[in-house]
């Protein structure tokens, strides 16, 4: 059986097989059985059979991360090929929206807009784990921040960029702290709207000088063990501002570049580290013999 690169294989217990994050990879899952001949009167005996659970995460350089209505479905829109389906309501993406953004030399950067978190999404309210899934196999997140603040609902408290900053951080933190060393990007939306250089000078002080004085004016569960620290801000208006949308996929493009190399260079320090430990091992176990 053929399936997308990018399935995950768990049994029944839900541990995980296999993997299939390589196009090509393959797994014997069941045995088949013995066909019938002659050594034994041509009676076949079956083979085996097992329940799996096949589980698709979404494999993209950038993953959209932010709460509903932040702007990331009109990104992907006015960046990318993808017309995913957007409105002025909470959770219009039910389901991963995939766009490619294309470039002079033919270069291909694969964006995926992923369902809006809410708060408790690490616990799997809402769209819970079918959105966090997606995040793990992403080279590059991007925050995308309505800087005028976010509440979900009458029910939901209101929530400053910053806090909507923090809490992200948060819920990506519970969900699985691993995914805090992933690169990451912050772009601040909505900056067309009237306010908004005086609300992005707060949000930059709070995100730096400022920051441990901020946090005392946030609920205590609400702030993140481990900061993730953001490569780049960037403040713009999807919709009012398509010079900086040109900027902007330069901008990315260059920061999975550097993530690349900087990877790169880590695997080659590990393979370094290790052949000196081979090197050291060999040579401390030949002078033994003598």
């Amino acid at each position: 059986m053929q399936v997308p690169t990018g399935v995950g294989i768990y049994d029944q217990q839900r541990n995980l097989l296999k993997d299939l994050d390589e196009f090509g990879q393959e797994i014997t899952i069941a045995l088949g059985g013995q066909g019938g001949d002659k050594s034994n009167s041509f009676i076949g005996m079956p083979g085996q059979k097992k329940w799996i659970r096949l589980d698709l995460k979404l494999l993209a350089d950038v993953g959209l991360v932010g709460f509903p209505n932040a702007g990331k479905s009109s990104l992907l829109n006015a960046i990318s090929n993808a017309r995913p389906k957007i409105a002025n309501y909470p959770f219009t993406t039910l389901r991963p929206n995939l766009g490619h953004l294309t470039y002079p030399d033919a270069r291909v950067v694969t964006m995926a807009d992923l369902p809006g978190l809410i708060e408790g999404a690490h616990k799997n309210i809402g769209m819970g784990h079918r959105f966090l899934k997606h995040v793990e196999r992403t080279k590059l997140l991007l925050f995308v921040v309505d800087i005028h603040g976010f509440q979900l609902g009458p029910e939901y408290p209101f929530r400053t960029a910053f806090e909507t900053a923090v809490l992200l951080n948060k819920e990506i933190e519970l969900y699985n702290p691993e995914l805090l060393k992933k690169p990451a990007v912050m772009l601040l939306n909505k900056m067309d709207l009237p306010d908004s250089r005086k609300k992005l000078s707060e949000f930059s002080l709070s995100m730096d000088s400022k920051y441990e004085e901020a946090l005392q004016n946030i609920d205590e569960e609400m702030v993140p063990k481990e900061r993730l620290e953001f490569r780049e801000i960037i403040p713009l208006s999807v919709e009012q501002d398509p010079k900086s949308l040109r900027a902007l996929k330069d901008q990315l493009r260059s920061h999975l570049d550097d993530a690349a190399e900087e990877e790169e260079a880590e695997n080659r320090i590990k393979e370094l580290s290790l052949e000196v430990e081979t090197a050291l091992r060999t040579s401390s176990n030949s002078d033994k013999l003598f």
